[in-house]
């Protein structure tokens, strides 16, 4: 007996289209996210995330539906993080950028093709992001990071360039009581931590001279897409109720010889 009223308990997951979530919104008068929510806490899982089962429960699924986390750059690492971020089914996502494309973007951003060239950066995330997945939010923002932009997530993911301003978001995450979850690329090389408010970042570690040595090494596709993926991995682990691995930890990744090893951040 009970074994059968645990069954009745647990909702059994189904799979439903993107066309028939749209169709019960049009009737309903529910914006798409609404409808995606009552689906899923039916045990209706979207289509789209059927390879997302069992890696992640339909709870991990929902959590990240009710999620929203600020996107600070939609260069290298932002645009790649905006779009695994998408696939993963985060419920919003605010792209924050004042940049538009340039050629020399190209070889590495995601987002950067002869289309979108003198285009917005934060314009063509949002583009990107709803011909990806229509069933989430994206909130376009041509400008710099604001303390309002900050009111209605739960995370922020730092995805500058270069050491400039990376202090000041992590002072505004602290003030926010938000973690930060940060990515820096140079070369071969990558840097990727998460901070909790009060905490150090990846600033310290940087210095200001990250900025020159991005000229001197570069910016490559693959190494801004592994490091956006770590990002991406931190990300969804907090929105799921997971300690994320590289709290308070600087992970450094030397993606040509392949070497990893990480620092305590605490000794900066």
């Amino acid at each position: 007996m009970s074994y059968v009223s645990n069954m009745i308990q647990q909702p059994i997951q189904t799979y439903i289209s993107d066309r028939e979530i749209f169709n019960r919104a049009h009737k309903s008068g529910n914006i798409v996210q609404e409808e995606v929510l009552l689906a899923m806490e039916a045990g209706e899982i979207p289509l789209r995330y059927q390879r997302n089962n069992h890696a992640l429960s339909l709870t991990d699924q929902i959590s990240l539906a009710r999620s929203a986390v600020l996107l600070v750059g939609c260069g290298g690492l932002g645009g790649n993080l905006c779009e695994y971020l998408v696939r993963m089914g985060v419920g919003k996502i605010v792209a924050c950028d004042p940049d538009v494309f340039e050629e020399s973007n190209c070889n590495r951003q995601i987002l950067a093709t002869s289309e979108t060239l003198g285009q917005s950066k934060a314009l063509a995330a949002r583009q990107r992001a709803l011909a990806i997945n229509p069933l989430v939010e994206v909130v376009a923002v041509e400008d710099f990071v604001r303390f309002d932009l900050l009111d209605s997530v739960q995370a922020v993911a730092d995805c500058l360039g270069g050491a400039d301003y990376r202090q000041e978001l992590l002072e505004m995450a602290r003030i926010a009581d938000l973690p930060l979850v940060s990515a820096g690329i140079a070369g071969w090389h990558a840097l990727v931590c998460t901070t909790w408010p009060g905490e150090s970042g990846i600033g310290e570690f940087m210095g200001k001279a990250a900025n020159s040595v991005e000229d001197e090494q570069g910016v490559l596709a693959p190494v801004a897409s592994f490091a956006a993926s770590l990002q991406a991995g931190e990300l969804v682990r907090i929105m799921t109720g997971v300690s994320p691995i590289l709290r308070g930890n600087l992970l450094m990744a030397d993606t040509a010889r392949m070497r990893f090893s990480t620092v305590d951040l605490d000794i900066f």
